[in-house]
């Protein structure tokens, strides 16, 4: 009798990406506009750091900006990774680049050179990595998926850690 009980709440849960794999075909979690939402601008966000490093890489002289940037491409690239997968699970589609307004940004900020560009570009990363905590934070405060939600729950420290990298180097 117990077993009869627990089964509707085990099935009301979101699945684990263990028992995802057994789920019938065609079929996803419930996954909210926030959470859809969550998704795409986080994979806007990796994409623009992704870019952005590969740009200080091109362009800056300075070693510890370089740094940096080897690091976010790095870091980034592996969150995406992650998202990408979540998303591909949950059956959303993602953007195929940054945001107009990245991109707009990012060109402002190359059309720099030498120092000046260091500083731009510091700044653009300190501002990028602010508004990706707080999109992190709006998803735990609103969303439903337990999967989007532990995405952004676990980039948040490395986000952190990124905005650190970047404020003691201004």
């Amino acid at each position: 009798m117990l077993a009869f009980t627990l089964a509707p709440a085990a099935q009301a849960q979101s699945p684990t990406p263990e028992t995802a794999a057994v789920a019938p075909a065609g079929w996803a979690p419930r996954v909210s506009a926030q959470d859809r939402e969550y998704l795409r601008q986080a994979h806007r966000g990796h994409l623009a750091e992704i870019a952005a490093g590969r740009a200080a890489l091109r362009e800056s002289r300075d070693r510890d900006v370089r740094g940096i940037a080897a690091r976010l491409i790095r870091d980034h690239g592996r969150l995406d990774a992650r998202l990408r997968e979540a998303a591909r699970r949950l059956d959303v589609r993602l953007p195929g680049s940054p945001s107009v307004e990245q991109r707009r940004e990012l060109r402002a900020v190359v059309a720099r050179s030498g120092h000046r560009f260091d500083r731009a570009w510091l700044r653009l990363q300190a501002e990028a990595h602010q508004d990706a905590l707080r999109l992190g934070e709006r998803e735990l405060r609103r969303g439903h998926s337990r999967w989007v939600k532990d995405l952004a729950r676990d980039s948040a420290p490395v986000i952190r850690h990124h905005l650190h990298m970047v404020r003691t180097e201004l």
